[in-house]
């Protein structure tokens, strides 16, 4: 199924002289981003008065204010990681000119937040730089990408979203499973190819009780027949939670 193009994404490329949007989006954020500025120092520069955290309903947003004028609000309830998407992803609507007005009083464009994702990912982590230290840290593990997310500041998901969908460095899926007080998928990254995603609970409660990562093979069903595969996984923290790569045996 092919989808329509991204007309924000369009509109970048036909700016920096390119087709790919992909490349595009790399060439224009490097373009507006100085050496070593800060994301704060970016929204300052293209006109935001003032970064303020408090309780909010949603994760945050950014308005036009009649007292201060242009202000990024987060949500100070968010983790560290969560508030540094928003605020990339609201210097995405500045580099774009989509400044929004009050969340309660306009209609959300999918495809202009898809494109202030985009934006978003690659202030976070730069494509050429991040590509090269993935490359650097060798065979994927769940212990490196907790070394990716940690030096860009990014969640785990979002760095998986990076090295397996955005730069196709890893080939294998990346998930979190939370444990308790059932087997739930927390998140998923990559194409799913059979009827369930947790793997089986010998294997998290494997992972569960070791210190260190824990790899075995599990035959996993799709229809009426069934994939070998294998699995690295991590438990992260004492919350029941386990962090794991997955591929398909060829």
């Amino acid at each position: 199924m092919k989808f329509p193009a991204n007309q924000y994404l369009t509109r970048i490329a036909a700016s920096v002289g390119v087709q790919d949007t992909t490349r595009a989006v790399q060439i224009f954020v490097k373009d507006k981003l100085s050496n070593n500025q800060s994301l704060e120092g970016l929204a300052r520069n293209l006109g935001v008065n003032e970064i303020i955290e408090e309780r909010l309903s949603f994760e945050g947003g950014l308005f036009d204010t009649p007292e201060k004028g242009l202000v990024i609000k987060l949500n100070a309830e968010s983790s560290s990681s969560r508030k540094r998407f928003t605020l990339a992803h609201e210097i995405g609507h500045l580099l774009l000119g989509t400044v929004p007005g009050l969340r309660s009083m306009r209609r959300e464009d999918p495809t202009l937040e898809r494109a202030c994702d985009s934006i978003a990912a690659e202030l976070l982590m730069p494509s050429e730089e991040a590509i090269a230290f993935v490359r650097s840290l060798g065979q994927p593990s769940p212990e490196k990408l907790k070394i990716i997310a940690s030096k860009y500041s990014v969640s785990l998901r979002a760095a998986a979203i990076r090295v397996h969908v955005d730069f196709n460095l890893w080939k294998c899926f990346i998930g979190l499973w939370e444990c308790y007080p059932q087997i739930k998928t927390a998140w998923f990254v990559g194409r799913r190819r059979w009827d369930r995603v947790e793997p089986d609970s010998y294997s998290l409660d494997l992972a569960l009780s070791s210190e260190i990562p824990v790899q075995s093979k599990e035959l996993w069903q799709k229809g009426p027949s069934s994939d070998p595969v294998w699995l690295n996984l991590l438990r992260i923290g004492n919350n029941g939670r386990v962090l794991g790569l997955i591929g398909f045996v060829n």
